[in-house]
């Protein structure tokens, strides 16, 4: 026993030593004791670890913000989930048994019901609150505004705040405590089965949600994505209703407390990089031909007003518009110059195509192509701008009213 800690006790306990405390702690369990050591350090080191990673993620996709496949992924409720994520690790800590219960670590309701289990919760609802933006606009084709939308969401958080305080408001002896004799923290069967069967509700409601969530195809759909987080959502609970009820002491096993500590940090930084690490390296990678591919497929499926109506994701840009050579411009101006003698405004060309302009807007040629039969009252849709041998996604209109030319996009 090279990690136990030979420092006396206070007067209010009954040991004089660590030593003295976990041989009387495995004579009442019947079981070895581990006490706290390096290796617990070792979990709370690698464990912070995994989350600088996702820390760096994070960084970058708010630093990339702008970036439309990262937008779409709602940054603010993902900072939202790694945060409640780091307070959900800071909970195990004392309550996986990784420290003494010393100090502000003896505060065992606290610990459990204000920071592990209130942030767990906190997790998942800000989960679902992401599913239920996707059903709304999707499957009910509502906005993702007004109290209608908040309101489930709002809900989840006040029940979980008052499950929180009821908790707080019970006695000791009926959900959580601490026994100073032993320096340990105590919890009853019947506070365990509550929570438990809080957090089955909660992943059950999100699972059948993402269930919902099916049939969305467009490059927006995150089915499969909610696939992985659903088996990371139902490994998690599995994994936490093994553990308690086979091994009801796990705090005072290594193996049992560094698996399940280590296990919750995986599903927790599991969960935010699916949601946002492929977007955040393609960003990196092929930044330019990944948001083209994305943007292709969303007008594809022809949901690009969906997008920009209620995720504040505009799905046009400098992306559309097309670089012309010197030569196709000289075409388009003749083409231009021959209409406006017959006294067309407007004229299809057919046959060129080129290559999407990088994303400098600033470079791109004067010569836009109209399109035959639009006219200054045409309306701006995503579904009637079709060109003969062109890209139509790719496209920036002109068109000329009393003179003044007027930019127009073509999605």
């Amino acid at each position: 026993m090279s990690e136990l800690r030979a420092t006396p006790r206070n007067a209010v306990g009954i040991f004089n030593s660590q030593e003295e405390r976990i041989a009387t702690l495995e004579k009442i369990f019947k079981m070895r004791v581990y006490p706290v050591g390096k290796t617990d350090t070792l979990v709370i080191g690698l464990s912070s670890a995994i989350f600088g990673v996702t820390f760096i993620f994070m960084v970058i996709a708010w630093s990339k913000y702008k970036y439309r496949p990262i937008r779409a992924k709602n940054m603010l409720l993902t900072t939202c989930m790694f945060f409640s994520g780091i307070m959900w690790f800071v909970g195990d800590i004392p309550m996986n048994g990784h420290v003494l219960l010393e100090g502000p670590w003896r505060l065992c309701k606290f610990w459990n019901v204000w920071v592990r289990v209130l942030f767990c919760f906190i997790y998942t609802t800000v989960l679902f609150s992401r599913c239920y933006a996707l059903d709304r606009v999707f499957n009910q084709n509502k906005p993702t505004s007004g109290w209608a939308y908040y309101a489930p969401s709002v809900l989840l958080f006040a029940f979980i705040i008052i499950y929180s305080i009821v908790t707080q408001a019970m006695p000791d002896k009926l959900t959580i405590g601490y026994r100073e004799d032993y320096e340990l923290c105590t919890t009853t069967d019947g506070y365990v089965i509550v929570t438990l069967t809080m957090l089955w509700a909660n992943w059950l409601i999100i699972i059948a949600m993402m269930y919902r969530l099916r049939n969305i195809q467009s490059t927006f759909n995150e089915f499969y994505e909610f696939l992985c987080i659903s088996f990371f959502g139902i490994a998690a609970m599995v994994k936490t209703n093994v553990v308690h009820y086979t091994h009801a002491k796990y705090p005072y096993t290594l193996g049992y407390r560094v698996a399940e500590t280590i296990g919750d940090v995986i599903i927790i930084n599991g969960i935010i990089l699916l949601i946002i690490g492929y977007p955040v390296v393609m960003s990196i990678i092929r930044p330019r031909e990944y948001e083209r591919e994305w943007l292709l497929r969303l007008r594809t499926d022809g949901l690009q007003d969906m997008y920009e109506g209620n995720f504040n994701v505009r799905t046009d840009g400098p992306l559309h518009y097309l670089r012309m050579s010197s030569s196709v411009s000289n075409q388009a101006d003749k083409a231009l110059d021959e209409s406006a003698a017959n006294g067309d405004q407007s004229f299809v060309i057919q046959g060129f195509g080129h290559p999407i302009d990088n994303g400098d807007s600033a470079g791109v040629n004067s010569g836009y192509f109209p399109i035959k039969g639009m006219s200054a009252a045409t309306p701006h849709t995503s579904h009637n701008h079709i060109m003969r041998g062109f890209d139509n996604s790719s496209v920036k209109s002109v068109e000329t009213i009393n003179g003044v030319a007027k930019d127009r996009h073509i999605l």
